[in-house]
């Protein structure tokens, strides 16, 4: 048998899990002697992170961290205090399989709290935090890409594939002094620390990525008079290993904050005006080298039997970096009447989707933005309006399919009021919407073929041409593989330039 396979290793994902965490959060809280009774409870909040995470076989295991921050006043003193506590929990999953080359999303959210005052030195709060958890893998799929002898036709498709995939995760830790301006008032407590970190530069240097970025901190603080802010950069940059990564890799670099310390210090002339930041983030760097493959999808034999096997695969290429910028807005009415000044404003994402429409070639992100204002009340009380509303933006992605997945994540760069009327504001925040996109294509690939060399087709006479009326659409491979000829050999007999036929009409089929 005069017949030779080429053959050739395809690197196809496969997903090993896609579900939901959860851990219970509870604090029954005494308050130390050094702070003032509980008179008015003005908010509660639970901000999840994962400080780290870890692979080993089939088995995930990761850090999750609850801060939990408990704001109220004491009576006849419109001070806001803080009680700010942090739990870890040592989380673990079985997997399904072992996962090769893991590919992880770990996203973590605040499911619902209930905070109440059991008396003036006791609080119990009960609450639920959860972490959507995502991993792929990568599995070889041995594929036939070319068949020499035996009369062998063959239908193929050119692909482009993830042939190589690095990944790297890298927590870095930075740390910052700050002085308050003169102008403003010494700090009594931290209400609030939040901070948005992103990549500006990264560079491939020898088996090494160099990653720089900025992670912008915002702290609402009180003092003796009320509640001020203050807004700062702390610079970061870590080199990550990642043997045998150069400059044919296309790489993309997440940063997300594990956890972000803001405490206050005395400065020479013993006020507390100097801010204290230390900051973790965890770099989640991804790098991928595309490589160019024809796949054999459908074979015949002009002269033998011929028989075969295919394979679905899923194919994944580079992923396509996501940075949209966009605008949401909202107007928001304190319930309890008119408000003196505002104090601070943010806004929080939560419960981020995202759907590929593939008729209109975009990505649709949606979920909910949770507003939230501090105000000083008309009794000169701190106190909090929120509101939450959903949202939808539609951001375009070159050569989406159905099959594309997405890795995003919605961030507020920035969130800013205009006072309307005396108990209503108008909210802007800017949102970013970063992340990957993974497009993967379907196909149906031919994994192997075996050809009947003992006996030839048997014609149904003998003839050297045969008359056949085509149809508009048709497609001139289902033409010769019906009657055993080659597609080149009826494009050529009928001056054909495609191998999809444009008109309908009388063609000659030639017999090979």
């Amino acid at each position: 048998m005069d017949l030779k396979i080429n053959r050739e290793m395809l690197t196809v994902s496969e997903s090993i899990y896609d579900g939901i965490q959860e851990q219970s959060v509870e604090l029954d809280y005494i308050l130390p002697d050094y702070c003032p009774d509980i008179f008015k409870l003005v908010k509660c909040c639970v901000t999840p992170s994962v400080l780290s995470w870890s692979i080993n076989g089939d088995n995930l295991s990761y850090e999750l961290l609850a801060d939990i921050r408990i704001l109220y006043c004491s009576e006849n003193n419109p001070t806001l205090q803080c009680i700010n506590q942090k739990m870890t929990f040592n989380k673990a999953l079985q997997l399904s399989s072992a996962a090769v080359k893991p590919t992880v999303s770990l996203v973590p959210k605040t499911d619902h709290i209930n905070c109440r005052v059991v008396n003036q030195r006791r609080i119990d709060m009960r609450g639920a935090v959860s972490v959507k958890i995502k991993i792929s893998g990568e599995k070889t799929q041995e594929v036939i890409c070319d068949i020499f002898g035996m009369n062998s036709q063959m239908k193929k498709i050119p692909v482009e594939f993830a042939a190589k995939k690095l990944s790297a995760f890298k927590s870095l830790s930075a740390a910052e002094d700050f002085e308050l301006n003169s102008s403003n008032q010494p700090v009594v407590s931290i209400a609030r620390v939040f901070a948005v970190p992103a990549v500006t530069d990264k560079k491939i240097v020898a088996n090494k990525l160099v990653v720089k970025g900025e992670a912008k901190v915002n702290v609402l603080y009180s003092c003796e008079n009320g509640l001020e802010t203050m807004k700062f950069p702390v610079p970061f940059s870590q080199i990550v290993d990642m043997e045998g990564l150069d400059e044919s890799f296309a790489c993309n670099v997440t940063a997300d904050v594990a956890s972000c310390d803001v405490t206050p210090s005395a400065d020479s002339s013993g006020d507390t005006r100097i801010l204290k930041c230390e900051l973790r983030i965890n770099l989640n760097c991804q790098a991928v080298k595309n490589l160019p493959a024809e796949l054999v999808t459908d074979v015949y034999s002009t002269t033998y039997p011929c028989e075969y096997a295919s394979s679905k695969l899923k194919i994944q290429r580079s992923p396509a970096e996501i940075c949209e910028n966009v605008q949401e807005k909202l107007t928001i009415e304190n319930e309890g009447g008119a408000f003196d000044c505002v104090y601070d404003v943010w806004c929080t994402p939560k419960n981020i989707n995202t759907a590929v429409d593939s008729q209109e070639k975009c990505l649709v992100v949606s979920g909910m933005l949770e507003y939230c204002v501090m105000v000083k009340s008309e009794n000169s009380m701190p106190a909090v309006m929120e509101k939450a509303e959903a949202f939808e933006q539609r951001i375009p992605v070159n050569d989406i399919c159905e099959t594309a997945s997405a890795d995003i994540n919605v961030t507020v760069s920035d969130c800013t009021y205009t006072i309307t009327s005396s108990d209503s504001i108008s909210l802007k925040a800017d949102l970013k919407i970063s992340g990957n996109v993974f497009l993967c294509s379907s196909c149906e690939a031919v994994t192997e073929v075996s050809f009947d060399d003992s006996v030839k087709k048997v014609r149904d006479g003998d003839y050297a041409l045969k008359l056949y009326y085509g149809v508009e659409g048709e497609d001139i491979w289902e033409i010769a593989k019906r009657y055993s000829t080659s597609v080149r050999a009826i494009m050529e007999e009928n001056d054909l330039e495609s191998e999809l036929l444009s008109d309908s009409g009388m063609l000659l089929i030639p017999i090979v």
